[in-house]
């Protein structure tokens, strides 16, 4: 990596974020609405094309990780899936049938998996190197995010969502895969024993001993790394696949208009910037990781409590106020926490194996959350997301040795 340019290295990886997160805001809003409103799915059939295309991805993301370990081409591989992304975005915009559906949504998530795990390891290594705050950079995912919200319920409402959704990911995903060519390459591997040890406070010296470049065993049986797969698992996926059925409940259990599931991702996502920027500076070193992990699964509880009761869009949208502090909390805390817990040398099979989990429980939280859809409606789907959440508070309430000494 040039260390000349850190300035502009920094805002490729702000561009990257902004341009991914814009594309994938769109898919993820309004996928499930897209799938019930025009392909007239039942819930339990959208819950199965979100699973069992998820399930896909399990396989492939800790290979691409070990590769990554193995070779340092993180951006490599990151490009192939970027590009492998669009393509079948483009083959998935073509399918009525729901057998091919299923298949070409495979395809799309084989490739979608490891672009934010393949990202945010190149990221958190290069902030590592230079010395730049992640949550700066990360937060221009949030600002992605709100972009392509903005443009996608203009554009819906002028277009219809039918015209819009699958051409907006496309085209914001070409120009992320253009930006990904000038990423820094990170260049990370070593033979053994020559890589530098990670700064003193942040492993312990057992899991030094027994975790090795590209070791997913040892990986898991880090404590601490475990602690983050399961808090992740009931905090960040559940906020991630709960998204879906809040757009179904928002058009078809309180009538909103289909572009209003835009302004629900802006009010949630808004604020997320802000807590991003104080995140490494004062929010991290003053509360430490415990304290933010119950600041997550306790707004992640109550969000889901306030939608199971609620009866309008206002006051729907005043419980979205909360969003912003579960997905902050897993977009700038989780990759950083597992940065401090686990050998530099296995930074990126850790990402892998983390999302990889991650995204198994979307896979599960998906089908379970499109029976319960179907047979109970969304409120029993919100009700279910409460219990796992709280779960999750005492989790982190209870458990010791959570905390991890940030370097200086």
């Amino acid at each position: 990596m040039n260390q000349n340019r850190p300035r502009t290295y920094s805002n490729r990886f702000r561009l990257y974020y902004l341009l991914t997160l814009a594309a994938l805001c769109c898919y993820d809003s309004y996928v499930s609405v897209y799938l019930e409103q025009y392909l007239h799915l039942s819930g339990f059939q959208i819950g199965c094309f979100l699973s069992v295309s998820m399930v896909a991805g399990l396989i492939i993301m800790p290979l691409y990780g070990a590769i990554g370990d193995r070779t340092g081409k993180y951006q490599q591989i990151l490009m192939v899936c970027t590009a492998g992304t669009i393509l079948f975005s483009f083959l998935l915009s073509m399918q009525t049938g729901f057998i091919l559906l299923i298949v070409m949504g495979i395809g799309f998530e084989l490739n979608r998996c490891s672009i934010l795990a393949m990202a945010d390891t190149q990221a958190i290594c290069y902030c590592t190197d230079s010395g730049s705050p992640y949550g700066s950079i990360r937060c221009f995912g949030c600002i992605g995010w709100i972009t392509g919200s903005a443009l996608c319920a203009f554009l819906i409402r002028h277009f219809g969502l039918d015209h819009v959704f699958f051409r907006f990911f496309m085209a914001a995903m070409a120009c992320s895969l253009v930006n990904s060519f000038f990423l820094p390459r990170q260049n990370r591997t070593s033979k053994a024993g020559t890589e530098p040890a990670p700064k003193a406070g942040t492993v312990s010296e057992q899991d030094k001993k027994r975790t090795h470049s590209g070791d997913i065993a040892s990986l898991l049986k880090n404590g601490r790394f475990l602690f983050i797969i399961l808090f992740a698992l009931m905090t960040g996926a559940l906020a991630e696949v709960v998204t879906a059925y809040v757009s179904l409940h928002m058009v078809s259990s309180l009538g909103a208009a289909e572009y209003l599931v835009s302004v629900y991702s802006i009010i949630g996502s808004a604020p997320e910037i802000l807590f991003l920027l104080l995140l490494n500076k004062y929010l991290l070193p003053k509360l430490g990781f415990r304290r933010l992990f119950l600041v997550s699964a306790a707004a992640m509880s109550l969000r889901m409590l306030l939608f199971a009761v609620v009866l309008n869009v206002p006051l729907f949208f005043a419980a979205s106020c909360l969003t912003f502090l579960t997905t902050a909390c897993t977009t700038g805390l989780n990759v950083q926490y597992i940065r401090q817990v686990v050998p530099e040398t296995s930074i990126g099979s850790a990402a892998s194996i983390y999302n990889a989990v991650f995204m198994g429980g979307r896979a599960l939280f998906s089908l379970l959350f499109g029976g319960v859809y179907e047979m109970s409606g969304s409120r029993t789907v919100f009700w279910l997301c409460f219990a796992f959440a709280a779960a999750a508070f005492l989790l982190a309430l209870f458990i010791r040795k959570i905390d991890v000494t940030m370097p200086a």
